[in-house]
């Protein structure tokens, strides 16, 4: 799992495209947002070419449940894969996650414009 903090953007984006199982990136995802708890609130890119085997449905319950402590402005996860089903489980994950839209989109380049285009003041975008 590899991962980019842009501070001045807002933006997380984790990049599960290297060989990792669900439950080690939701573990190194979960230590990460410990130390760092702002990153909860952001707008949030998740590339993942095809959806890691393992993933589970826990899994996701298990990461909207502590979603929905959090406190912010409305937020956008940008899902970038080319699973021709994620669609329907980020329709599902709009209800698990207070807050937070879930868009799939199947090109990286595409994912940031998105977010900003999303964003309220859209002429400020960095």
């Amino acid at each position: 799992m590899r991962y980019t903090i842009d501070r001045e953007a807002r933006i997380f984006h984790l990049d599960l495209n290297r060989p990792v199982s669900a439950q080690d990136a939701l573990e190194q995802a979960l230590a990460l947002l410990d130390a760092e708890p702002d990153i909860w609130t952001w707008d949030w890119i998740v590339h993942s070419t095809v959806v890691p085997e393992d993933a589970t449905v826990e899994q996701i319950a298990r990461l909207a449940r502590i979603f929905a402590t959090q406190k912010g402005a409305p937020a956008t996860t940008v899902l970038v894969s080319d699973d021709g089903y994620l669609h329907l489980w980020a329709k599902v994950m709009d209800f698990q996650f207070p807050h937070r839209k879930h868009l799939v989109i199947r090109d990286i380049a595409m994912a940031r414009d998105l977010i900003f285009s999303r964003r309220p003041g859209k002429m400020n975008r960095k």
